[in-house]
């Protein structure tokens, strides 16, 4: 039986999460790999704290480095997070010295995955992520293996399970937002500074890694949009249940006729009945759509100790049994530039506004939609006791089929002849 040895740098969570899988499950996963995993180094900020597994009986290293150039381990398990830092050093100097990689650091890899990958191959290893997306969901296996004989024209949902909690907990509980929040932090399902979260850029880094394993893309994370849920309220909420909708906050990537990508990030209102507005809580959901298969879902729990920790074993796995698929689901050299596309959809939008309690306020709103060519489906004047109190009127509007472009133009324009000084909340409704 081969043997493969194992270091690791950082015993947080998912670390914690990785050695209980290989204590409990050893035997199981060595007969189906026909391999004998030995974990030969452990390294992590503080020997001492206080953890949920038993460490002791596993060789210390004080420097994480040293795991890098130690000649007795075959593959490094980066669980340090952050894109710069020790995280990057280790894995440089890994993959330099010929050692296997594996990490959950999805902000590693959506700023210099390129490298990485590069670096990787040229010294004919591996470097793995699957746990760095969607948790368990096998999205990255999915789209190298299951799903390559297609081309992928999208790849889109819920990315990330501590937002999904804080909207769905808004709408089931009738809590605010920095209610939600706490009660998020409490669960342990957001971190003390949440900013990543819910401000979508852990959400945009993964889908910057998915658009590139999707499209034989180089990863492109700069050019990704992003608005995170800050800005949703629990009138937003309300009105949009209201309407038949669900907020959520997507991550959507969608590959144009002329190559180029378009990457958004973007709370999103979608209809009740609809199979990603059903997945709530911390849950994750993904739905890709492939020439030959038309559209595939994917859900289950986003985040966790033992689910990603489970997606980490599923790469040593692969070590184990050698997979030839390379990183990116085509070799390096043959990853094409990912061009962000200018192109502009159509869609519906959902307008908040904030506006003085005053006659022709109604006909200035009609107006200026007019004047940029967009219907109105629906217009509510809603009650709120709190603006009332500052004169001004909380005005929610469903528009018809328009571009961005002209909603901003228009909503602008509204703002600008009825002042308000509260800005408005525009969000897109995905049909």
């Amino acid at each position: 039986m081969k043997e493969i040895k194992i270091g690791i740098v950082g015993l947080g969570s998912v670390g914690q999460g990785v050695l209980q899988i290989l204590n409990e499950n050893l035997n199981s996963i060595e007969d189906k790999t026909e391999t004998k995993f030995r974990i030969t180094g452990v390294c992590a900020q503080n020997k001492n704290r206080k953890r949920d597994i038993e460490i002791s009986t596993y060789p210390w290293f004080d420097n994480p480095l040293e795991l890098s150039l130690n000649p007795d381990i075959d593959v490094i398990i980066e669980l340090v997070g952050g894109e710069e830092g020790i995280a990057l050093q280790v894995v440089e100097a890994a993959l330099k010295n010929k050692k296997h990689v594996i990490t959950a650091n999805k902000a590693l890899i959506a700023k210099h995955g390129n490298q990485l990958v590069n670096l990787a191959e040229e010294n004919n290893v591996k470097i793995l992520f699957e746990a760095a997306v969607a948790g368990a969901i096998p999205i990255i296996k999915t789209l190298k293996e299951s799903t390559a004989s297609n081309n992928i024209s999208a790849i889109y949902g819920i990315l990330n399970g501590t937002c999904n909690y804080i909207l769905t907990s808004m709408e089931r509980d009738g809590v605010s937002f920095s209610n939600a929040l706490k009660s998020a932090q409490d669960l342990g399902f957001a971190e003390s500074d949440p900013t990543f979260d819910i401000e979508g850029y852990d959400t945009a880094h993964k889908l910057a890694i998915l658009s590139s394993v999707a499209y034989s893309k180089e990863i492109n994370f700069k050019d990704v949009d992003i608005q995170g849920i800050t800005k949703i309220e629990l009138d937003d909420i309300i009105a949009a249940k209201d309407y038949g909708f669900k907020i959520k906050l997507l991550g959507v990537s969608k590959k144009q006729n002329n190559g180029e990508v378009i990457q958004v990030v973007r709370p999103t209102l979608l209809p009740m009945d609809s199979n990603l507005a059903m997945v709530d809580m911390e849950k994750n959901a993904i739905f890709i759509r492939g020439n030959f298969f038309s559209e595939l879902m994917l859900a289950g729990p986003g985040a966790g100790r033992l689910p990603t920790a489970s997606s980490v074993i599923s790469d040593l796995f692969d070590l184990a049994n050698e997979t030839k698929y390379p990183t990116l689901g085509i070799s390096s050299n043959k990853l094409e530039k990912n061009i962000k596309s200018k192109s502009i959809n159509s869609n519906r939008f959902y307008l908040r506004l904030f506006l003085p309690d005053v006659s022709g306020t109604m006909a200035s709103i009609t107006n200026a939609m007019a004047r940029y060519n967009i219907s109105i489906d629906d217009i509510t004047q809603r009650i709120s006791k709190k603006m009332k109190e500052n004169n001004l009127v909380p005005i929610t509007i469903i528009s018809s089929l328009t571009d961005v472009n002209s909603i901003n133009k228009a909503v602008e324009e509204i703002n600008k002849n009825n002042y308000s000084p509260l800005s408005p909340n525009i969000i897109i409704i995905e049909d």
